[in-house]
């Protein structure tokens, strides 16, 4: 599985971006990220519901997911990132995506 997390806009319009590859990490963190990809749901998520109108100097986050050939994507804005997404932006920042596996641009 590979997850890849951009974040675009704010101020500056800097892009920051991470990627996690699963198949590089040791097994125990490989299915630490596989739990959080299920507990974020993502296909159950609608772009309607989650999108706001711009906002100026806001960050915009873009998550994709791919695994087994197949591609999940969608973008959020700042201020409506789901409860249950969060986690997983969190390990993919740092904490559990520290290390092999993970790239910073």
């Amino acid at each position: 599985m590979r997850i890849s997390l951009v974040r675009s806009g704010g101020v500056a319009g800097l892009r920051l971006e991470a990627t996690v590859d699963t198949s590089v990490l040791d097994p125990d963190n490989a299915q630490r990220f596989h739990n959080l990809v299920d507990e974020a749901d993502l296909p159950g998520l609608s772009e309607p519901t989650i999108k706001v109108k711009s906002e100026p100097d806001r960050f915009r986050y873009t998550l994709t997911v791919e695994d087994g050939g197949r591609t999940h994507s969608i973008t959020f804005e700042e201020r409506r990132v789901p409860e249950a997404v969060q986690p997983l932006f969190e390990a993919v920042w740092g904490g559990l995506g520290a290390g092999p596996g993970t790239q910073t641009a």
